[in-house]
Formats: structure tokens, C-alpha cells, sequence
């Protein structure tokens, strides 16, 4: 789905650049085999990203860094658990999304509140005041982020049988949601919310558990969820931030030289990253809308939305004076 961007294209274009560098001296250094956990397939277009992340880092250290990804199912650990396993040094990478981590680092799923950060353009007034607050409650779990991504991956709804053509539709239909934010959109439209990771979705859908499903555009055609979805709902509740975070301890003990290997690495393939995500984000709309019925929400029921979200923000808050603040913090950098 990525076309030219996948792995090895992705690391010829940083060698024609000259991202990739021989990171002089290394050559003898202990490798450091880690494993970076995700919950993806192995066939998912992401899953050649973070590959691709590990393997220009492989190659910038003289391997000094090597990193194996493992898959959905590889590792006995759950997606909701990878703050902790990665904080008690069980792994020592891992994957996090907003709403799979939100109970552990709550603030993280600020992202995913019903209608406040939709976009890309709203998440780039968002993230820069609200990944302090992420990184701190990080940092108390024994863990750093060292990229994030799915600003450019609005949530939208998708499923078989009728098409929903607003929220109100949820009544009567069981539907999974990736966060509790997600659950409360489907209970509050009248639908029964039912939680299930990536991997438990298809199964799930042809037992009949759920009849629709939160997710991204992309994630649909990389999971190959097509298949057995008929229709989509397009009204952009709220982006899907996820983070690349590491063991602090394990980073912090590592030479000046390495981190700055790992620092470096990172920050160019954030960007990849995120430009590979607004590309396949954009393709896979344009897939979808040939391959199943679309609709896109009127603008007077996206208006409607906004007003009924605004007091939830609060409640989530709730009497957390972290919460609060990063609420506040981001609702004025919005104006909202």
C-alpha cells in the first residue's frame, strides 16, 4: 500500500541522502538485541515501517543496535500491557497506542476524546503542549517515547449489513471500540461498546460479536478487514496517535554515542513515518470509497457532535489536576 515506501526504499532514499552513515568504531561494540513488541501482522504496511526503522538503525550503528519487531501474537503480551512490560523491563521496546495504553498513561488518550483533536492540522497545535504531559507520566512508568505517529489516521466507523449514516445509528448494534473514549461515542448513541485489540477483530466480526468497528482507513486494507466490511462512516471523531517508547533504563544506559545514534534515527523516521501515514491514509480513503458504500457525515451532524463532546472533555478530566491541565492546555492552543 505504500508503494515506493516500503523498506528498502525507504532506506535507499536515506542512503541517497546520506541519513544512513557507518557510525565509525562501533564495529566492536556488544550488539544490543533488543525486541520492539507491535500489534500488527506481519503483513501490515506499518509493521514494514517500524522493520524499516529497525534495520536503518542496524545499519547506522554498525549493529550495535539490533532490534527484531515482533508481531501480533509473537510475545505473550497483550497490546494494553505494553507500558508496564516495557516499564519492568519484560521487553525492551514496544508499541503504544492512545486508547490500548489509556490505562496506564491516561493523559495519552486525550488524542482520542469524541471530536476535540479530529485532524492533522488540529494535532499539530495539540502534540507539542500535550507530549510533555505524556512523557512525564512515561517517565514515572519507566518508559520514553521515541516516535509518534497517526495524526495523519483519523478514526472513523466501519461494519456490514445497513450503513450507518450518523452516530444515532449505533442503536442496537454491538461495535468495537480501541479506547474507552471510543466505547462511550457507540453507548452514548445507543450501540453496546465491546473492546478488542487488532488481532481479535476478525474473529470477533465473523462470530457476529460486533457489527462495527473504530479504526483508521489504513488499517482496514493492511488487516485485510475489507473482506468481510461493507460500508464506512466518515466523520472524523478523533485522530490515533501512537508512540515507539523504550525502557528508560536501557536508554539511559547507553553511551553518549549510541543514544545519539538512537536520538538521530528516530527523528528522521518520525518523519518518514508520518509522511508514509498521510500518503496510505489518503489512498486507502480513495480504495474504500470504491470498494464498499461510504458516507460522509453531514456538517450540521458534524457540528451537532462538537457541541455534545464538549462537557465529556471535562468529566474525563475529571478532579486530576494533571489531567486538567493538559486539558486546558490543549483546548486553548485549539480554541475550543
Amino acid at each position: 500500500m505504500f508503494g515506493e515506501m516500503n523498506r528498502r526504499a525507504l532506506l535507499r532514499g536515506m542512503a541517497a541522502t546520506g541519513l544512513v552513515t557507518a557510525a565509525a568504531g562501533r564495529a566492536g561494540a556488544a550488539a544490543q538485541k533488543w525486541n520492539l513488541t507491535i500489534y500488527y501482522g506481519p503483513g501490515h504496511s506499518l509493521t514494514q515501517l517500524y522493520m524499516a526503522f529497525a534495520d536503518d538503525l542496524r545499519a547506522r550503528s554498525d549493529g550495535a543496535f539490533d532490534i527484531t519487531v515482533r508481531t501480533a501474537g509473537e510475545l505473550p503480551f497483550r497490546a494494553t500491557e505494553a507500558v508496564t512490560v516495557l516499564g519492568q523491563g519484560q521487553v525492551e521496546m514496544a508499541l503504544g497506542y492512545q486508547g490500548f495504553i489509556a490505562g496506564t498513561t491516561k493523559v495519552a488518550a486525550l488524542t482520542g476524546l469524541p471530536f476535540l483533536v479530529r485532524n492533522e492540522e488540529e494535532a499539530a497545535k495539540a502534540m507539542p503542549v500535550l507530549k510533555p504531559y505524556v512523557d512525564a507520566k512515561l517517565a514515572e512508568q519507566g518508559c520514553r517515547s521515541l516516535i509518534f505517529s497517526g495524526q495523519n489516521w483519523p478514526q472513523n466507523v466501519y461494519g456490514r449489513g445497513e450503513p450507518m449514516t450518523r452516530l444515532e445509528d449505533f442503536k442496537g448494534r454491538n461495535a468495537r471500540g480501541s479506547s474507552p473514549e471510543q466505547g462511550d461515542i457507540i453507548q452514548r448513541y445507543g450501540g453496546a461498546p465491546v473492546t478488542l485489540t487488532t488481532a481479535e477483530v476478525p474473529e470477533a466480526m465473523h462470530r457476529g460479536v460486533v457489527d462495527a468497528v473504530f479504526t483508521g482507513a489504513p488499517n482496514i486494507l493492511g488487516s485485510k478487514w475489507e473482506e468481510f466490511l461493507d460500508w464506512a462512516y466518515f466523520c472524523d471523531p478523533h485522530i490515533a496517535i501512537e508512540y515507539v517508547m523504550i525502557n528508560s533504563e536501557l536508554y539511559e544506559g547507553l553511551s553518549d554515542d549510541l543514544r545519539g545514534v538512537l536520538d538521530a534515527t528516530a527523528a528522521d523516521h518520525q518523519g518518514l513515518i508520518n509522511e508514509a501515514r498521510r500518503k496510505s491514509n489518503a489512498e486507502a480513503e480513495a480504495t474504500l470509497r470504491d470498494a464498499m458504500t461510504v458516507v460522509d457525515a453531514a456538517p450540521e451532524d458534524v457540528a451537532r457532535y462538537n457541541t455534545d463532546w464538549a462537557g465529556y472533555w471535562s468529566d474525563w478530566a475529571g478532579e486530576d489536576a494533571t489531567l486538567q491541565e493538559a486539558l486546558a492546555a490543549v483546548r486553548e492552543a485549539l480554541g475550543k
